[in-house]
């Protein structure tokens, strides 16, 4: 959540000083006759329109380090051609920052931007971030402004925070806006602890820019897709985990290809996915219930014989994080001439996010792109694009009434067989069952893909009945799910049974997906080889809501009062216990704080100052305690609030939790990341749905060795 610099003087934090701030290719010929209708007219007039504009240098360092400077520590830049970090890819384009040899937390990656910004206008922050080292664990990195006054003062503005991780690249989105001019502006990303790499991909501090421009037309109707021929470079296009570039006549063109029409196109180059692409955001120039036409001129270049699909495709990111992918036309490109490949669509929802991209050759094969148009027509004659509904059929053609249509071999033959077959072996369900025969692997089955027909975050359930052939004894039958997510490939077990010879056995599971994925195949697979499987049906459904229970029925709450005993701490540690061996002790030097979390601070108790000191802390779990079993209702919602600080033996900051015991199972009531400069609050909730034995609320952290404060505390309803 970004935070204005005009509550600078009252809440930012000070800290102190300790970092340093050949010959090219032969053309063909030129082309005597064209395609009418590859024929492309342009007209430009002026218009006022509002653009993103970047104010960082070198954001992609495309670069290398230009304009940037690490905070005391070490960094370089990720490459396809210096060879990546850890084998890590970058989220786009093919160059990354790396920050090592990390000593502190506040150690990260800065830019001056003092020149670039505007007091009074509201700037956009992204970039996207992971991290790498020894972790568990997601940590924290946060994007930070650092401002020198005029009065030779230091502020530091925290603009936004993300938990990032070694397995994915996660976008951290901020902004801010500045009342007054600073002597001196820099932007940086910190945060994870010492030790752990930290990698930074795109970033950008952005603001809206209103310039008047020309704009394309294509046959008198606006082209929402910006520089569609490539005249202005790659900008604002982006590779999808691959390497792009222009070629021109005076970059020289690609084989000697010419383009469609103009002077360049795009090369999507070095794909290793099918998926892999160039993409644009077109999120800003959609708009629901407008019907919007594609076009593109395609070809593909590399070791390839004959014609490969390419696609062109949406991906929209919804507000709830699923996306999905849905295809909006496609052709078939070789690498002898220049095709166009059409489509259209209408969306009925509008997305959080959209995204038109171009994909589809085998891995290894260029992508070659000319003219991009995308235009819209004012009707809904298009075909619509919508999320998928929960409702709608996943399996294609599940009890094989429609012979093996929809359906394949992973590795092996499949066949339906009618009535009797193997014998006696007769349908469990209808007339029809599938057997998957020439095994070589336990692998080896019966497939379907299910892409664009499930979606992230919605619980599905899977039945099959199953059975083998070949063997006496039980073995393992499994119904498993591939997905292809962030660039790799996962496994997810749906359901498995022991299923013999003799007679029908069923599978059933359930599975929810979490993350974004681009394609989606669910096989039957498990017995050695050799083993032939045989499948009577597989149905795959969303799971059936559970009828919700009876509203509980809540009695002699007092909404608001604190239910811990002694909160100021005005009577020394009556109704406090340290928990563990630890050491507790009143001090006096808190600044009157009230929880935010009070509805009416006027009506509360006098604040004292007074804090508890927690000391020779051996474990993180030690401190202050108290038992509230007697004072909590269940199916109410309780609200957590507590002013915490880290000693001074420590460095950096660590996680401060309010935590709760409950009959010996740990559960969080809040967490925040405090050192020893200031007072940090925690807050949280919790609510108790089964009556417990014993309840104890007490802090949680910073590590062992470091003393902990713990000022005012409110638990309430």
């Amino acid at each position: 959540m970004s935070r204005r610099c005009g509550w600078l003087s009252s809440l930012c934090r000070r800290r102190h000083a300790g970092r340093t701030a050949g010959a090219f290719p032969q053309p063909d010929p030129p082309l005597s006759q064209h395609d009418p209708e590859s024929k492309i007219t342009e007209e430009h007039t002026a218009s006022d329109k509002a653009v993103m504009e970047n104010i960082l240098s070198n954001s992609d360092f495309s670069e290398g380090l230009h304009l940037w400077q690490q905070n005391s520590c070490h960094a370089f830049v990720a490459a396809e051609g210096s060879g990546y970090h850890h084998g890590i890819r970058p989220h786009s384009g093919s160059n990354y920052a790396v920050l090592t040899h990390r000593t502190q937390s506040w150690q990260g990656l800065e830019q001056d931007i003092t020149k670039k910004v505007t007091p009074g206008t509201e700037y956009f922050v992204s970039a996207y971030v992971r991290v790498h080292g020894e972790l568990h664990e997601p940590v924290g990195v946060q994007a930070t402004l650092k401002i020198e006054n005029d009065s030779s003062s230091t502020d530091y503005l925290s603009i936004a925070r993300v938990l990032a991780s070694q397995e994915s690249w996660v976008k951290i989105e901020g902004s801010f806006d500045l009342k007054n001019p600073p002597r001196r502006l820099v932007f940086y990303l910190e945060g994870p602890p010492p030790g752990v790499d930290l990698l930074i991909d795109s970033a950008s501090i952005c603001y809206k820019k209103t310039e008047r421009i020309a704009s394309s037309l294509i046959g008198g109707t606006e082209n929402i897709i910006s520089n569609f021929d490539f005249s202005k470079g790659l900008h604002p296009w982006n590779p999808i985990c691959c390497h792009a570039y222009v070629a021109s006549e005076w970059s020289g063109f690609l084989d000697g290809i010419r383009g469609n029409s103009g002077e360049n196109y795009a090369v999507v180059s070095k794909r290793t996915e099918f998926w892999q692409g160039l993409e644009q955001d077109i999120t800003d120039r959609v708009s629901v219930g407008a019907s919007y036409a594609v076009s593109a001129f395609v070809r593909v270049n590399g070791n390839v014989q004959g014609q490969v699909e390419v696609k062109g495709t949406l991906r929209l990111q919804n507000p709830d994080g699923s996306t999905h992918y849905n295809p909006v036309g496609s052709v078939l490109a070789s690498k002898d001439k220049w095709v166009k490949l059409e489509g259209s669509f209408c969306l009925t929802n509008m997305a959080k996010h959209v995204v038109f991209y171009l994909e589809g050759p085998p891995a290894g094969v260029d992508l070659v792109i000319d003219s991009v148009t995308i235009t819209c027509s004012g009707h809904k004659d298009s075909k619509e694009v919508k999320a998928p509904s929960v409702v709608g059929i996943v399996i294609m053609n599940p009890h094989f009434e429609d012979g093996l249509k929809n359906w394949s071999g992973r590795g092996c033959n499949i066949c339906r067989h009618e009535f009797t077959a193997y014998g006696n072996v007769k349908p469990f369900n209808g007339s029809y069952f599938t057997s998957a025969t020439g095994r070589v692997h336990n692998w080896n089955g019966i497939q379907q893909e299910i892409t664009g027909r499930v979606q992230a975050k919605v619980q599905y359930e899977i039945s099959s009945a199953v059975r083998i052939f070949g063997r006496g004894n039980d073995t393992e039958v499994r119904a498993t799910l591939w997905v292809h997510e962030y660039g790799r490939e996962r496994y997810v077990c749906l359901a498995k049974n022991q299923a013999s010879d003799k007679q029908w056995t069923h599978l059933k599971g359930k599975f929810l997906l979490h993350a974004p994925f681009s394609k989606a195949v669910v096989f039957i697979e498990g017995p050695p080889a050799g083993i032939d499987i045989l499948v009577d049906g597989l149905i795959i459904s969303p799971a059936r809501k559970l009828q919700a229970a009876p509203c509980p029925r809540i009695e002699n709450v007092s909404y608001g009062a604190n239910i811990l005993q002694n909160s100021a701490f005005t009577p020394g540690l009556a109704g406090w216990n340290p928990m563990g061996s630890c050491r507790l002790s009143i001090q006096t030097e808190a600044p009157h704080m009230l929880s935010s979390i009070l509805k009416d601070p006027a009506t509360q108790q006098h604040i004292s100052g007074r804090y508890i000191l927690a000391t020779n802390r051996t474990d993180v779990w030690m401190g202050p305690s108290q038992v509230i079993t007697d004072k909590l209702r269940l199916h109410v919602t309780y609200k957590a609030s507590a002013w915490v600080r880290a000693g001074s033996e420590g460095h950096g900051r660590y996680h401060v939790n309010v935590c709760l015991a409950v009959d010996n199972q740990w559960v969080n009531g809040g967490q925040v990341e405090a050192d020893g400069n200031q007072w940090y609050e925690v807050k949280g909730a919790f609510k108790l749905e089964k009556q417990p034995s014993k309840v104890t609320a007490y802090v949680q952290g910073p590590p062992p060795g470091v003393d902990k404060s713990h000022g005012l505390s409110n638990i309430s309803s």
